[in-house]
């Protein structure tokens, strides 16, 4: 392990660039000969601190891995250009900003921001609260919403962009050239299982939808995985709730568990679209950002990874008045719309599941808790076979820890929490630096940690195919470092991260924002392989035919609330 200066961290986060292109020379080490494609990297398109850290429309990164013919690494920014956007541009009245949404008459605008996923030569770009687009790998010019608007469950009305809440990470079924949904709406009263729908989608045609009956309330879906006979589906630690809206903070903390649902394939197979299927709901300890799932199921069994997220509160943010929670302190206004995430170890889970009985076969986690801190985002090998079949290794990003980042209002909501790893009263007093790190999954072990100074972080991290290799995790790691002064982009041996980096590259204005999901995708040869598109006007007669049940689904919640508020007060 290396050793390193640990300051505060960077306050170089959200002073982003937006549509600008760059050529980045490679500054130390040897840039790889066997990497080909492109990485591409989305995320809100911030150019300042303030307001919350997702609330702005997507920016898509790419990354060209190949040098140019001068030995300059090629990157380009493009905003993800939907009609919605367009409109803000042309009626930017119309348009306002509430927590980290935007509504207007058009509805809630789908910020496209939060997670790209391949298949079959073809990009697409999730978003929470919002329906998939897809984009253009080579352009990055935007091509079409997946689904239209009376295709999907809708939550909240609009002329052209009602809220369709799907979740942001589809699940892609290689085998099956599909992509896997959750669609459930992010409206419901307290305590009430929201409507929740599976969906699929063949990468043409019509979206199918079967509802999902088995599970009990939850804050959001996020995440969705397949493996060869079950869609599996994670919650997440993002609670809304009705002082959001009014830019309060939250008034409860987020669960201290997963709900982990399991849907068989072959029961959604022998289900009409439309229909009933029922999920198997398992309760996890600590609650969860992100999973894999293995797609090979050994005598029945679904192993599952998860990125567990213990206190952390998406929700919550750093605003321009936040003060530390030790002292009173103003903590710095380069930090407001940081989210409270780098609070704790970085953990990662091992569970085999029975898919029939939801009793919990095995149970692991992997963790330093000296070395890696404040997990941010992983990656993993998702292009071979024979890696989706069984994960190995999990390569993991974290912003390691900063005691002077502590705001008062999470203090307020976890100091007396029994469910971390480290108890709020223990948090160190000196800060721990961000990190890369190799996670061995069959051991279950921190195998590997390169950790930055200078309060630097990496982040996103993408796994990268060595090219012409066929072997499992046999590839590199590309991240963008996050530093003061300009930032870097970095490639590692994904074997070997202790080494160090075998390149490092930048440019002496190259300082993108902080942003989220990553990908990495081989160059397409040839044409987009369809002529999918969602027609605009039969969007804007899906938003306008969905209103009557929009304004039923209100009226049910209400009635609702006011029985819950009624037997509050007996």
């Amino acid at each position: 392990m290396n050793t390193v200066q640990v300051p505060t961290l960077t306050t170089n986060l959200f002073w982003g660039q937006g549509e600008r292109d760059h050529r980045l020379a490679v500054v130390e080490g040897h840039w790889p000969e066997d990497v080909e494609g492109s990485v591409f990297i989305v995320g809100p398109d911030k150019r300042r601190p303030g307001g919350h850290w997702f609330g702005e429309h997507g920016l898509i990164e790419k990354i060209h891995l190949r040098p140019d013919a001068d030995g300059a690494v090629v990157v380009e920014h493009r905003r993800v250009d939907t009609p919605v956007n367009r409109l803000r541009r042309r009626f930017p009245r119309l348009f306002a900003k509430v927590a980290f949404m935007e509504l207007s008459p058009f509805g809630v605008t789908n910020m496209a921001n939060t997670n790209v996923q391949p298949l079959e030569g073809r990009l697409f770009v999730g978003y929470d609260a919002g329906r998939p687009v897809e984009v253009d790998p080579e352009t990055l010019a935007f091509l079409t919403p997946v689904g239209a608007n009376d295709e999907w469950l809708q939550g909240a009305p609009g002329l052209l962009e009602p809220l369709c809440a799907v979740a942001a990470h589809p699940a892609p079924d290689h085998e099956d050239r599909a992509l896997w949904f959750v669609n459930y709406s992010q409206i419901s009263p307290p305590d009430v299982t929201a409507d929740t729908y599976l969906a699929r989608w063949d990468l043409d045609g019509p979206v199918h939808r079967w509802k999902v009956e088995g599970m009990s309330p939850f804050d959001s879906i996020h995440d969705v995985k397949v493996s060869a006979d079950h869609v599996v589906f994670s919650d997440l630690p993002f609670q809304v709730g009705p002082e959001t809206f009014r830019g309060l903070p939250p008034a409860q903390r987020n669960q201290d568990h997963t709900k982990l649902w399991i849907v068989a394939k072959a029961d959604v197979a022998a289900t009409p679209p439309g229909g009933t299927v029922r999920a198997l709901e398992v309760r996890l300890p600590m609650p969860t950002g992100h999973l894999y799932v293995d797609h090979d199921e050994p005598d029945g069994r679904i192993r599952v990874i998860l990125q567990h997220a213990p206190l952390a509160d998406l929700v919550l943010t750093l605003t321009a008045d936040e003060r530390d929670h030790r002292n009173g302190r103003p903590i710095a206004k380069d930090y407001e719309g940081l989210i409270a995430v780098a609070l704790q170890p970085s953990v990662v889970g091992r569970y085999v599941i029975d898919p029939v009985t939801g009793e919990v076969v095995e149970g692991d986690l992997a963790m330093d808790a000296e070395r890696v801190w404040g997990g941010v985002l992983p990656t993993a090998d998702t292009y071979r076979p024979a890696a989706r079949a069984h994960h190995r290794q999990l390569w993991y990003a974290g912003a390691g820890y900063d005691p002077d980042l502590i705001p008062e209002t999470w203090w307020q909501l976890y100091h007396d929490a029994t469910d971390g790893v480290v108890a709020p009263d223990d948090l160190p007093e000196v800060a721990v630096p961000g990190t890369l790190a190799r996670v061995d999954l069959e051991a279950m072990k921190v195998a590997e940690v390169w950790s930055y100074d200078e309060g630097a972080f990496p982040s996103p991290p993408t796994f990268v195919p060595r090219a012409g290799a066929d072997d499992p995790d046999d590839g590199y790691v590309v991240v963008v470092v996050h530093r003061s002064g300009p930032k870097e982009i970095q490639i590692f041996d994904a074997g070997h991260l202790e080494a160090g980096p075998l390149a490092r590259a930048t440019s002496p204005g190259f300082n993108p924002n902080l942003m989220l999901h990553s990908c990495w995708m081989a160059d397409r040869v040839g044409p987009r392989p369809s002529d999918y598109r969602v027609p605009l006007r039969r969007d804007v007669k899906g938003a306008v035919g969905g209103l009557p049940g929009v304004l039923r689904g209100f009226a049910a919640m209400g009635k609702a609330m006011s029985r819950a508020a009624r037997d509050a007060r007996a």
